[in-house]
């Protein structure tokens, strides 16, 4: 069940109110982990916000240490973990952005959504593995599990997502829509970020395979680009609407890499598409995460 503070922010989503000032940067002070530092200060720029660098020392790593050796292992891990953010906060450009530093012991999830809760966070940040399979890298672990149940948008940065400049933010904006609920709150998301840029928002709807009669085919077409015209804010600037036919994760990745998409926009779980009820973003948002070129937003 969701938060009374949870509702309040997804109502805000689907109103097209959406603001994130304040950016949670979650870092276990991997390579990976640290590459979306930059976006997330980008982001929090953007929105004359803050960004807050957490990480969470979890009691697992002391699982089988002799309890009469606890407490020094505890306090060499922290130790530690303050030395590594100390020399992160010391080597990023943060610009005029504020930034406060979280470090905590506990349970990965639970400390997260306290945390959350606490300084009010409106996006969760953090960097993914891209060089491996899907299976190998997200599924069971701490990343898929904040895509899949953060109350709040996630933006995963892998491996294959280009460098971000200090004060720059994503000029091509491409937004997934599958016209299920977690589309809406990410179609105002897109929409908010592309006016923040003053960019370019691509609506990209996935059908089933293309029929062979290609007058059918063109009715489709402007069918679903009806629909997403339906469903997108008024006065929309610098709108692109696309149909493509075929496999959703797919279509999402051609698109990015040929329309050069700064960030991908997309619900995290999806009902499906119209056309294909069986269809579930869920699985499509990890994959996409996983190989995208550029960072990727999921919305639940």
């Amino acid at each position: 069940m969701a938060t009374i503070a949870e509702e309040q922010q997804n109502s805000a989503l689907l109103g097209g109110k959406v603001s994130f000032k304040n950016v949670l940067f979650v870092t276990d002070f991997s390579p990976s982990s640290e590459l979306a530092l930059p976006y997330a200060i980008a982001m929090a720029g953007t929105y004359d916000g803050k960004v807050y660098l957490a990480h969470i020392v979890a009691p697992e790593m002391w699982e089988f240490v002799p309890p009469e050796c606890v407490a020094g292992v505890v306090r060499s891990i922290s130790d530690y973990a303050r030395r590594r953010m100390d020399k992160l906060v010391s080597t990023a450009d943060f610009g005029a952005v504020p930034h406060e530093v979280l470090l905590q012991e506990g349970d990965i999830w639970d400390t997260l959504h306290a945390m959350v809760d606490q300084h009010a966070i409106d996006m969760i940040a953090g960097g993914v593995g891209g060089h491996h399979g899907l299976q190998e890298v997200l599924m069971g672990s701490v990343a898929n599990k904040i895509i899949r149940l953060a109350h709040r948008p996630v933006l995963s940065v892998g491996a294959r997502s280009r460098e971000i400049q200090p004060g720059h933010w994503p000029q091509n904006v491409l937004l997934a829509n599958d016209f299920s609920l977690n589309c809406a709150q990410a179609i105002a998301c897109a929409d908010s970020l592309a006016r923040k840029s003053n960019g370019r928002l691509i609506s990209l709807y996935v059908a089933a395979s293309a029929p062979e009669d290609p007058q059918t085919t063109t009715r489709l077409e402007q069918f679903f680009c009806q629909r997403m015209r339906e469903h997108l804010m008024p006065a929309t600037s610098q709108l692109l609407l696309q149909v493509e036919f075929g496999q959703p994760a797919e279509s999402i990745l051609k698109l990015a890499s040929n329309s050069n998409a700064d960030l991908i926009v997309m619900g995290a779980r999806g009902a499906g598409s119209i056309a294909r009820g069986s269809a579930h973003f869920g699985t499509t948002a990890l994959e996409v995460v996983s190989q995208a070129c550029c960072p990727v937003l999921t919305v639940r």
